[in-house]
C-alpha cells in the first residue's frame, strides 16, 4: 500500500503536520515527500486543485485520486479508524457540526492556521534558521537549489502571505490571541478537549495549526526553539504557553503526538549536512536583511 500512496508536504507548514498526525493515527501506510517551499509547486502542479500542500496521491495513472485539502486527508484517515472511540469525527450528527465548524471549516482552518503562519514568518523569514524552516526534509539537490534561491524564496513567500502589508503582523497576532481566548473559555468548563469528552478533529486541528505559537517539543516538523526567535516573538510564544488553550495543545502534543524521535533522524542529519557551508550562507542571507 504504501508504494501506491504519497503525501506531498512542504517545509514546516502546520497543514501538512495536520494531515501526516491524521493518516499516522488512523494506521494508513503511506511514502511522504518533502520539498522546499515554493519549489513543491513543480511537484503538486497538474494534480487539480492548485499547487498548494498538502496532497495525498492514491494510486497510479488513470486510477490516480487526489486529496487535495487536509480536511480531505482527515476524512479518509478518519474512514480507516475502526474503534469509534478512537474516531476523528463522532458519529452523533450534532458533534460532527461542532467539530466541523471549529476544526474544518471556520475558526481554525480559515482563521488560525493562515494568521499563525503569517505571524511567525513575519519574524523568522528573514532570520538564519529560515532556511532550515523551508527546506526541511526536501532532497539534497532541492536543498542545495534552496540555498542559492532563498532571497528569492524569502521574498516571494513573504508577498504571497500578505507579510509586507501594513500592520500583517499586529492584525494577525489579534486574530490568533482571539481564538487562543474562545477556546479558554471552551475549557473553562473543565472539559477535557474542545467539543466535549473526547479527543476529535477539532483538537487535533487546533492542535497542529496552533502549534507553532507554542513550540511543543513532540510537533511533526523541525520549529526553532523559543528561546531561538526574536524577542517580541518569544515573549508573546511564552505568554501564550501559560494560557489554557496554549497548555491545551501542549497536552495533546503530550499525550497523542509521539514524533520527536522520528523529527530529530529526518530534519536533523539534512542541518548536519549543510552546516559545511552554512558559514557561507549565512554571510550571503545577511546581505539580504
Amino acid at each position: 500500500m504504501a508504494s501506491n500512496m504519497t503525501l506531498i508536504t512542504d517545509g514546516a507548514s502546520p497543514y501538512c503536520e495536520k494531515a501526516r498526525w491524521a493518516l499516522e493515527r488512523a494506521g494508513v501506510s503511506y511514502v511522504e515527500t518533502k520539498h522546499v517551499v515554493v519549489l513543491h509547486m513543480l511537484f503538486t502542479r497538474g494534480l487539480g486543485a492548485g499547487t498548494s500542500c498538502p496532497k495525498l496521491v492514491m494510486g497510479r495513472s488513470s486510477e490516480r485520486v487526489v486529496l487535495q485539502e487536509s480536511p480531505d486527508i482527515l476524512r479518509f484517515a478518519d474512514k480507516n479508524i475502526r474503534n469509534e472511540e478512537d474516531r476523528l469525527y463522532p458519529d452523533d450528527p450534532d458533534m460532527q457540526r461542532l467539530v466541523q465548524a471549529w476544526g474544518t471549516e471556520w475558526r481554525f482552518d480559515k482563521q488560525l492556521g493562515p494568521h499563525v503562519r503569517r505571524w511567525s514568518y513575519c519574524y523568522l523569514l528573514f532570520e538564519q534558521c529560515s532556511y532550515d524552516l523551508l527546506t526541511q526534509g526536501a532532497p539534497m539537490l532541492e536543498r542545495v537549489f534552496g540555498w542559492i534561491l532563498m532571497p528569492v524564496l524569502r521574498r516571494i513567500v513573504y508577498g504571497a502571505l500578505y507579510c509586507n502589508k501594513p500592520g500583517a503582523k499586529e492584525r494577525s497576532l489579534q486574530v490568533v490571541e482571539a481564538i487562543f481566548k474562545e477556546v479558554d473559555e471552551l475549557l473553562a468548563d473543565g472539559r477535557p478537549y474542545i467539543c466535549g469528552r473526547r479527543f476529535t478533529a477539532a483538537d487535533m486541528t487546533f492542535a497542529a495549526l496552533g502549534g507553532p505559537m507554542v513550540s511543543p517539543p513532540q510537533y511533526g516538523a523541525w520549529l526553532p526553539g523559543i528561546e531561538d526567535c526574536p524577542t517580541d516573538m518569544a515573549l508573546t510564544m511564552e505568554s501564550l504557553r501559560m494560557s489554557p488553550a496554549g497548555r491545551h495543545i501542549l497536552k495533546i502534543y503530550d499525550t497523542k503526538r509521539h514524533r520527536l524521535r522520528e523529527v530529530e533522524e529526518e530534519v536533523m542529519p539534512s542541518r548536519i549536512r549543510t552546516f559545511g557551508f552554512q558559514g557561507l550562507m549565512k554571510s550571503f542571507l545577511d546581505l539580504q536583511k
